[in-house]
């Protein structure tokens, strides 16, 4: 993310709630790029999945969907 300096104005256009996830072991995509995502996103979260690389939802299933039902349940809907 840090090579591509037009990535943070487009993540500061996003505004709708989001929620960004991270494997502390991801080599592909740190959990640094994901800070900075979660900087410039206004409504946003952040999410480290222990144990998990650049395939958490694969990897750690079960924690993926504990997390997702987290933030939908935060959500204020309506």
């Amino acid at each position: 993310m840090a090579e591509r300096s037009d990535s943070v104005e487009t993540l500061k256009t996003i505004n709708v709630p989001t929620l960004i996830v991270v494997g502390d072991e991801d080599t592909l995509s740190p959990v640094a790029d994901a800070e900075v995502m979660r900087q410039n996103i206004a409504d946003s979260q952040m999410r480290v999945v222990p144990r998990a690389g650049h395939f958490a939802v694969w990897e750690r299933h079960e924690e993926m969907g504990k997390l997702l039902r987290q933030f939908l349940d935060s959500l204020q809907l309506g």
